[in-house]
This record gives C-alpha cells, sequence and structure tokens, in this order.
C-alpha cells in the first residue's frame, strides 16, 4: 500500500467518522494485500507519521476531523469491541472526589482479560469482572462515549478486585 492510497482510505473513513482501527477492519478495507505486506506498510506508515500505532493492532488517523475530544475513552471501544467494559475504580472516585489523588490513568472494568495499554493518549487499565453491570449502577455517558459507574459502584468494584481503599474517603451523605 502506497501512502497515497492510505492517506485516500483513511479520508474517506474519516468522513463517516471513523478515526481508529483495528488490525482485522484494516485487513477487511485493503483486503488485496497479505497479512504479512499490511503490517510491513503499516508499519512503514506509522514511522512516517501518516498513521499512528497506539497499541499493538491498533491504528489511529492523527489527521482525523472526526477525532473526540477524548481519544483515549474512545479507543475503549475500538480495542474491546466484543467485551462490556466500564470506568470505574480509581477513575469515578477521583472524580467524585472520594480520593484525593488525580487518577493518572483510566480505570475500567472489563469482561475481557485484564491488561494495561499505553498510547500516546495515555494509559488504559482493564481489570476483568465477571460481575454483571446494569442502570442505575452503570449508565451509558454520551459526552464521553463510555460506560461510566457510579461512585458507590466504583468502591463495590476496588472492593471486589482487592485494591487500596485506604485512600478512599466516603462521604457520610453517602453509603455504600
Amino acid at each position: 500500500m502506497r501512502a497515497n492510497e492510505l492517506l485516500q482510505t483513511l479520508d474517506k473513513w474519516d468522513k463517516h467518522g471513523i478515526w481508529g482501527f483495528d488490525l482485522p477492519r484494516l485487513e477487511m478495507i485493503f483486503s488485496d494485500e497479505t497479512s504479512a505486506v499490511l503490517k510491513n506498510a503499516l508499519m512503514r506508515h506509522a514511522q512516517t507519521g501518516i498513521i499512528t500505532r497506539v497499541a499493538r493492532g491498533i491504528y489511529v488517523n492523527p489527521r482525523a476531523r472526526s477525532m473526540p475530544a477524548e481519544p483515549l475513552l474512545a479507543l475503549v471501544s475500538i480495542m474491546r469491541p466484543f467485551e462490556f467494559s466500564y470506568l470505574s475504580l480509581e477513575s469515578v472516585l477521583s472524580d467524585a472526589g472520594w480520593i484525593s489523588q488525580v487518577a493518572q490513568r483510566y480505570t475500567l472494568m472489563s469482561t475481557g482479560r485484564s491488561s494495561v495499554f499505553y498510547t500516546p493518549y495515555g494509559v488504559l487499565e482493564f481489570t476483568h469482572t465477571s460481575r454483571t453491570a446494569s442502570p442505575p449502577q452503570v449508565v451509558f455517558d454520551r459526552s464521553r462515549g463510555v460506560h461510566v459507574a457510579t461512585p458507590e459502584r466504583a468502591y463495590e468494584d476496588l472492593r471486589h478486585v482487592r485494591r487500596n481503599l485506604g485512600m478512599v474517603e466516603v462521604p457520610e451523605t453517602d453509603s455504600v
């Protein structure tokens, strides 16, 4: 795949609101390329800055006009398209003021495996759970484009996965 072909393809998908790609999607788009040739081309184009590799098998169009304001959270659905994930743990507790420190990464509960992704946009940490989550404990936040736990649910998740509870200060008006 040549640079101009990749640029035209990225621009075309950007017009449809697609700015991030996983490797299987790119293999479908560039179906005339073998997997090895495609991977080599993506590596070459990532070095020149035409496309950005954000994690293993995950690529972003750095020129995309459709890129959301918070690309790190938007990557969740690209990285884990077949698992349910929601913002929880320290991220939610920090936002709610239950933890005085500002979270340095987004912490999410996921039905997929636990893993940490270091991307150019920041760090995503997925912690596996087999517990069910539904409203009102977990709701979709349109402005962030991701499901988010209530502080009470985030505290329960933190306790369930046996993470440090010592830094959490539960407000007296809230009962957990």
